[in-house]
């Protein structure tokens, strides 16, 4: 993210500290945040809302033994359209 969509990121209410925080893949953004991110970098907010939900289940799966069993029990099953 250049200094100018920084900037840009900072006019829809996202902090430098923030991106910072997702370059150093300590959190992901809200979807608000998201939303922001599609709209200043001109990315398709669907692709990309559908990229988070996928890092959140991993993450989720590997914090959660019932969680990632109910996933292998889904794999092939569940897919994003």
């Amino acid at each position: 993210i250049s200094a100018n969509e920084a900037r840009a990121m900072a006019a829809h209410g996202v902090s430098p500290a923030r991106i910072s925080d997702w370059r150093k893949k300590r959190r992901l953004p809200t979807r608000a945040q998201a939303l922001a991110l599609a709209t200043v970098m001109d990315l398709n907010f669907d692709q990309l809302e559908r990229e988070l939900t996928i890092i959140e289940t991993k993450a989720d799966a590997e914090t959660n033994e019932g969680f990632a069993t109910l996933l292998q029990k889904l794999k092939g099953q569940w897919h994003f359209s």
